[in-house]
């Protein structure tokens, strides 16, 4: 594993131009030495070769979101959401660094905060899956359920297979009271091969809401606890919707 130095040493000489001495790296060296670094787990360089980038070119978009996206994968939600914030600052119609940021704001309880966000970028991008589906978990954790259960089904029709946003509309049902028709959206999509365990989880919940607590036991196994508590609690347990920011990696 090459050391810090040794990789701000290439970078270094890879930057020579003229003879004339060295000069600072360009913005897509800096980027590349970062994501360089973070392969390696030399967080701290790629923190500082990400941030040095973003200084530099602080109109770029993408650059910002490299730098928020990593931010994010060290754990420094805060320090994201600022430069997200900035970013959206100086490019206003850039609905990525959007998307981004009102899902930051989602996982920060900023619910009417993220719910502006996504629909600045409907506004202009009408069938943006990942804004509609963030539309939903939004208008869900304020208790707006029926508006949520349109905006993932708005989503669906766009990009039918998406895992996500099935499992969100699962959940809104649950949420809204509506258990049997949560469990038959769950169900299928439990069944697929990429299905990740949340979704199985949730199937697991809507059975329990449903009554089939049995069912329920066989799906959750014994991590799942209190099965029957479970189902009548589902309600207020809010924070099993899916939020997941993307990483801001290209």
């Amino acid at each position: 594993m090459r050391s810090p130095s040794a990789l701000l040493l290439a970078l270094a000489l890879g930057a020579c131009a003229t003879g004339d001495g060295p000069r600072d790296p360009d913005t897509a060296s800096r980027l590349r030495v970062a994501s360089t670094a973070e392969a390696q787990g030399q967080i701290d360089v790629a923190l500082s070769m990400y941030g040095a980038a973003a200084a530099r070119d602080p109109n770029n978009p993408e650059v910002q979101a490299r730098f928020a996206g990593a931010l994010m994968r060290s754990g420094n939600m805060r320090q994201a959401e600022q430069v997200l914030a900035a970013a959206v600052e100086r490019s206003p119609n850039a609905r990525p660094l959007m998307v981004t940021l009102g899902r930051l704001r989602l996982r920060n309880g900023a619910a009417g905060e993220a719910l502006g966000l996504f629909d600045r970028v409907l506004a202009s991008e009408p069938r943006n899956v990942d804004a509609l589906d963030g539309r939903g978990v939004a208008l869900d954790l304020m208790g707006r359920h029926p508006e949520a259960q349109e905006a993932y089904r708005r989503a669906q029709a766009v990009e039918p297979d998406r895992i996500s946003v099935a499992n969100n509309l699962g959940l809104s049902l649950l949420l809204d009271g509506r258990p049997d028709e949560a469990r038959a959206v769950l169900e299928p999509l439990a069944r697929r091969a990429d299905a990740p365990q949340r979704v199985t989880a949730n199937y697991g919940i809507s059975l329990a809401a449903t009554g089939d607590v049995a069912a329920a036991r066989n799906v959750l196994g014994a991590e799942g606890g209190d099965v029957q508590a479970l189902g009548e609690s589902f309600r207020t347990n809010r924070q099993v919707i899916e939020v997941t920011p993307g990483d801001g990696r290209s």
